[in-house]
């Protein structure tokens, strides 16, 4: 008998966002005023918060109104510890030890609900899993997490890459409101500072330093992801 190796908890993974947000957090309108230009027209106005929004999303792992995301996974988590080759029995505490060696992260947030979970066999042949009955979705850790049920088990994904599909929906809510008004703020800082710099070869990395944006995004920053 000899001494498995410790599962990473670090799982390949990806996402891909399958529907994006309805509107944005900053109006055209708000925009054109902040900047002072009314000469612009909608559109326009709006391109500039869209890179300010989709940046700072990315820069923080967050999403403003509401939108659904798809996080592909390898496998199902485990945790690090190393046990012996022949043991097939245990707690799930023994097996794969702290609560949260055993969660599967999803990486925006805030969390608001889990879409759907597919799994495929080698064939690539899709299976539906009863989320309400397999999972605990925790909506309320900043980023959201999933776990299993008391009693459940990991559903079985044979596929060797992104055998594992969570379609779930995060974001503050569906109106400009909803979103906190710091990371409004942060949004329209960037957006016109891209805006009253264009031309000079300003990145959206500067303008997100120099704006003033990332003191207020940082308010909203997970550390731990």
């Amino acid at each position: 008998m000899s001494l498995r190796s410790p599962v990473q908890v670090n799982n390949p993974r990806g996402s891909v966002i399958v529907t994006q947000p309805a509107i944005e957090p900053v109006t055209a309108a708000e925009f054109k005023a902040h900047v002072r230009d009314d000469a612009l027209t909608d559109p326009e106005a709006l391109a500039w918060v869209t890179i300010a929004r989709a940046y700072i999303e990315k820069m923080n792992n967050l999403a403003c109104i509401t939108q659904t995301w798809r996080l592909a996974l390898d496998m199902w988590p485990a945790g690090k510890q190393v046990w012996w080759d022949g043991w097939r029995q245990g707690s799930r505490a023994e097996l794969y030890g702290p609560a949260s060696y055993s969660a599967v992260i999803l990486p925006r947030y805030p969390l608001a609900s889990i879409d759907s979970v597919t799994t495929y066999d080698t064939a690539d042949d899709p299976t539906s899993i009863t989320v309400a009955t397999t999972f605990n979705v925790d909506t309320y850790r900043t980023p959201g997490r999933v776990t299993l049920k008391s009693g459940a088990t990991w559903p079985t994904a044979l596929r060797e890459t992104n055998g594992i599909e969570i379609d779930y929906i995060a974001g503050y809510g569906s109106a400009a409101t909803d979103v906190p008004t710091p990371l409004r703020q942060a949004i329209l800082m960037m957006a016109a500072y891209i805006y009253e710099h264009r031309g000079d070869g300003c990145t959206p990395g500067d303008a997100y330093k120099i704006s003033g944006a990332q003191g207020l995004a940082d308010i909203y920053k997970s550390k731990a992801i």
